[in-house]
């Protein structure tokens, strides 16, 4: 038994990472990573000779039982959907590298793949799992894994970027982001920008947010920043703060006013230019890291 618990905590973390990159949520990636390991212990098939195989089939299967219900919840949601962020603990955030598996700019276009095609790929290309042990999870032969792997892969090919920013440029385009919005210097705010920018704001109709994706270019973006977060940081205002934070695998930005994050920004970086930002502000996907707040 004692070794059985062993090999659910050796795996916890990689079944939580892999269960969110299904499913998009954290409190989900939890609690089927809970459920697939109460599983383990309270088998009693004494045969399991592969306690990781046997999680992970586990966890797929309660994962795409799952969906049906996630679709449902993606019908009626208000605005456009964005994951939960997938924080770090913040105290090893200067050893972090750029994980581009774990982008909300993946995940939002992983919405294009079928429950089956989700898991393919990512057990595939994130994984490394081999096609027999994908065959072995998806109850199907390792030749129709291929095909599904394969179709995934052209769902997501135009999509793929040709440029990948190093961790200090990514960095620094963060950090001059901040600064710029700090000061409201629309010149420097709107250099950072493709001309090409789009953002998507998640506000889940519980949060002042654009119902729509936006991409009026650089200019009007960089007006509405401005014009929304820059007045934030009056000569007067001390409740209000830009914070550089490192979520979903690169650095990002969280905005602070009274203590409490009211807004997450992510961004998907493009020929040294940030093309995209994902800008979370349903307080639902940001109760995790206000209760990490408010416990310091």
């Amino acid at each position: 038994m004692d070794e059985l618990v062993a090999q659910t905590q050796l795996h916890r973390r990689s079944l939580i990472s892999y269960v969110y990159r299904l499913t998009g949520s954290m409190e989900d990636a939890k609690d089927i990573t809970q459920e697939t390991i109460l599983r383990l212990i309270v088998s009693k098939d004494q045969d399991i000779k592969n306690a990781k195989a046997w999680m992970f089939k586990v966890a797929t299967n309660l994962s795409l039982d799952l969906f049906k219900r996630i679709k449902k919840r993606r019908e009626v949601y208000i605005g456009p959907w964005l994951p939960e962020p997938y924080i770090e603990d913040e105290s090893i955030e200067h050893d972090l590298e750029i994980d581009e598996s774990l982008s909300m700019a993946l995940l939002v276009v992983m919405e294009k793949l079928g429950p089956k095609e989700r898991v393919a790929y990512i057990l595939h290309d994130l994984f490394e799992f081999h096609h027999k042990e994908i065959a072995d999870i998806l109850n199907t032969t390792p030749q129709n894994s291929r095909q599904i792997t394969s179709r995934a892969m052209k769902k997501l090919q135009v999509n793929k970027k040709k440029y990948s920013p190093s961790k200090s440029e990514h960095l620094a385009l963060t950090n001059s982001f901040v600064n710029a919005l700090k000061y409201g210097d629309f010149d420097a705010l709107k250099q950072l920008f493709s001309e090409a920018i789009i953002i998507h704001t998640d506000g889940g109709g519980k949060a002042i947010a654009s119902r729509k994706i936006l991409d009026r270019g650089s200019e009007f973006t960089s007006k509405l920043l401005i014009r929304v977060v820059s007045s934030l940081f009056g000569k007067n205002n001390e409740h209000s703060e830009l914070k550089v934070f490192w979520f979903n695998g690169s650095p990002g930005v969280k905005q602070i006013e009274n203590g409490k994050v009211t807004t997450l920004y992510g961004f998907e970086v493009l020929d040294r230019k940030i093309g995209r930002i994902f800008t979370v502000r349903n307080p639902d996907k940001l109760e995790q890291i206000n209760r990490k707040l408010t416990a310091k």
